[in-house]
């Protein structure tokens, strides 16, 4: 994990300090990684009540879900991109309203992150250090002061995108109370055992004289052993299998014997860079790099799709984005889906690059974010990753770094700096499913050519039994 290093006497920076929390959140976020999967939904507390009326109660908990380091600046630190398992809290007890009897809800969790305690800030006043600034530039508004990882919980009859179940409510008509007999853990509520109860239920010998058959302490009921041979048959809830759709096209899928639920990660195919117009003598040109694909986790029982499994469920990977023809946009990436039920969108191609004096100074701004993914079942969704910006700071000229996805970062930056850019150069490709392809900059005199290739997506199929 990374450390700050300051030293005595050091005049004081705030990036130091950003610096710093960032390093032990992103520490922490890799540990979460190791020990549930970088690619897990995982949550912890949330226990379900009920409240006064018809209204339940929902204790502090925690999720942990992919994500990354910071979709937005914080602070004075640029957005970081990097691919992060992230803790989205509810630090008190939530009291939700049900919203009517005669029908079933189901308890959701969202994780989302806010800026928030907005407060009125002193500043240094260099002109006279006496008499501090209310505000930056004294001009007395109020400023973020923490960005919080909110797990946000709410009741609905059906769940949000991008919202994971817990709770299923279930109320009888003209009921006017909660009772817990109404309460039940929703199918697909991503709950894991906490240590105790993992040492509470490991395997042990019967008696205290260590003979007799080998039990497992609570496998049927509280504090009530069985023997190991009891247990044959009773294994549902295993990985059975898992299929992976890495190349781009259209495939049949068919369960694996014994399948009955499953598990979906889907990633839209990467952008490609644009093409950079030839230059002349006195000119530079830079084209902008492609997004990443769209990603989306889904889980779905069998049950619930037979009848889409009976009329054939068609896996689409989503195609790169193709090469950028002379002059023009790079192609954007294709839409990654399993079946009619979910849908994740690729990334968007870059732009052309178009001719400017060498002497010019010029930067774009990001590129756009791929589009959200659609569908029924999604319990987390990711926007792709758009491209970097590109400059030209009077001869210095920089492309953009690809967009990256869950599975891989975008083609990196290429500089073709020095006295009015060097002039020929090649574009980079994405690394990994769904990351986009850089842009291209072109010097004083040279040829142009087409930006880096996005990859092609991926999907991702976990059988259980």
């Amino acid at each position: 994990m990374d450390r700050q290093i300051v030293y005595p006497a050091q005049i004081p920076l705030d990036s130091d300090l950003l610096n710093a929390q960032r390093n032990a959140f992103v520490g922490l976020g890799h540990l979460a990684g190791m020990a549930y999967g970088d690619n897990t939904v995982a949550a912890g507390g949330f226990a379900c009540t009920p409240g006064t009326g018809l209204a339940v109660t929902i204790a502090p908990g925690s999720l942990l879900t992919a994500g990354v380091v910071d979709g937005t600046a914080y602070g004075t630190l640029a957005a970081n991109g990097s691919v992060l398992v992230r803790q989205y809290i509810s630090r008190d007890p939530v009291t939700l309203a049900v919203p009517g009897a005669g029908a079933t809800y189901t308890v959701y969790v969202t994780p989302a992150t806010v800026d928030a305690d907005a407060t009125v800030l002193p500043f240094y006043n260099a002109a006279d250090p006496s008499v501090t600034y209310a505000g930056a530039d004294n001009s007395g508004k109020a400023a973020p002061t923490v960005r919080q990882d909110v797990a946000q919980l709410g009741i609905a009859a059906t769940v949000p995108d991008g919202a994971c179940p817990l709770w299923t409510i279930t109320v009888p008509a003209a009921a006017t109370a909660m009772t817990a007999d109404m309460i039940a853990q929703a199918d697909g509520a991503p709950f894991y055992q906490t240590i105790p109860e993992l040492q509470a239920s490991k395997i042990s010998k019967a008696g205290d004289g260590m003979t007799g058959p080998l039990t497992v302490l609570n496998a049927a009921a509280a504090q009530n052993p069985v023997a190991l041979g009891q247990l044959a048959g009773l294994t549902p809830g295993r990985l059975l299998n898992t299929q992976v759709f890495d190349t781009a096209g259209t495939y049949s899928y068919t369960p694996t014997s014994g399948t009955t639920r499953i598990e979906v990660d889907i990633q839209g195919g990467g952008g490609s860079g644009g093409y950079t117009y030839g230059t002349g003598s006195a000119y530079v040109s830079c084209s902008t790099a492609g997004g990443a694909g769209s990603f989306c986790h889904a889980a779905y029982a069998l049950s619930d799709i037979q009848d889409a499994i009976a009329a054939g469920i068609n896996i689409t990977v989503g195609a790169a984005g193709a090469v950028s023809p002379l002059n023009e946009s790079g192609g954007n990436g294709g839409a990654s889906s399993f079946g009619s039920l979910a849908t994740a969108p690729g990334g968007y191609g870059g732009k052309y690059g178009v001719v400017a004096n060498e002497n010019a100074y010029f930067q774009f701004a990001l590129g756009t974010p791929g589009d959200a993914p659609t569908g029924t079942g999604i319990i987390f969704s990711v926007r792709g990753g758009p491209a970097d910006m590109q400059f030209d700071l009077g001869g210095g000229i920089m492309s953009g770094q690809g967009g990256s996805s869950l599975f891989g970062t975008g083609g990196g930056p290429i500089s073709a700096g020095g006295a009015y850019g060097v002039a020929n150069v090649t574009a980079k490709n994405g690394n990994g499913p769904g990351a986009g392809g850089s842009g291209l900059p072109a010097g004083a005199s040279a040829t142009g050519g087409p930006g880096g290739l996005g990859v092609d997506g991926i999907v991702i199929i976990r059988e259980y039994a």
